[in-house]
């Protein structure tokens, strides 16, 4: 069993402001065995409940900061919570207290980073085409900037669309959101078929709720098994985490 080093993660390459540090955890490492096979943090998908807490454990160290990460209990809903509430059923963390890092778990879903322009609150998203659909990003910009306050945003590693089929269903519903949003599907050649691009869709979502500034979302997660898992590309497998956190005073 080895557990991974800080340099083993990714580091984006996304500077929203001085203070705000984050982090993309990796599969690499040889901590949990097959099917997780890898470095897995997550605790609903079968792997064992002890075996994760040391993983998360291993997390917190090497961040080296006061607070524990924010795990959440994802249920690919729409909730928002402050990190340190004790109901953690929810999709999105978010803090404005230091070395408190906000996390979010996936495997194809599509995580999002949200930051202050003026790095004084930070918050993490966890963004499934469902999580998408029920406007999960706005709720998080409306939690995040109450007053309108300038933000930006990151999206890390997910399934890409030339990864990622969808039926007419999904397509639909996202039509019914404005029409705009036909140019996040792009045509499979099977009919009712559909590619999906989770970035592009939560690119328009955050536009749409006044966050223009959007990097990131080049990591496919079903196209690089050694660093990602994907669920939809394996099945039962690992999660790996995307955290964001305002550094620490003492730092």
């Amino acid at each position: 069993m080895t557990l991974p080093d800080i340099g083993q993660w990714i580091r984006p390459d996304w500077r929203p402001h001085p203070k705000v540090r984050t982090l993309v955890t990796t599969r690499l490492g040889r901590h949990s065995p097959p099917p997780w096979n890898g470095f897995n943090l997550g605790m609903n998908c079968g792997d064992d409940a002890a075996r994760v807490e040391q993983a998360r454990r291993h997390v917190h160290k090497l961040l080296a900061v006061d607070h524990p990460p924010a795990w959440l209990e994802q249920v690919h809903g729409d909730r928002i919570i402050q990190a340190g509430e004790a109901d953690a059923r929810a999709d999105g963390v978010w803090t404005n207290e230091r070395g408190w890092p906000c996390v979010v778990l996936t495997a194809d879903c599509l995580p999002v980073l949200l930051a202050r322009a003026d790095g004084s609150a930070v918050a993490a998203v966890h963004a499934g085409w469902r999580g998408l659909h029920g406007g999960i990003l706005g709720r998080a910009v409306e939690t995040l900037a109450p007053e309108g306050e300038s933000l930006c945003a990151w999206l890390g590693p997910a399934i890409s669309a030339r990864a990622y089929q969808v039926g007419e269903d999904v397509h639909r519903a996202f039509l019914s959101l404005g029409a705009e949003y036909q140019a996040a599907f792009s045509r499979d050649g099977q009919p009712n078929h559909w590619r999906f691009s989770l970035a592009h869709a939560a690119t328009l979502a955050l536009n749409a709720a006044g966050v223009t500034e959007v990097a990131g979302g080049d990591f496919c997660t079903a196209s690089d098994p050694v660093h990602f898992y994907s669920f939809r590309a394996e099945g039962q497998t690992g999660r790996f985490a995307t955290l964001i956190w305002l550094e620490p005073e003492s730092a």
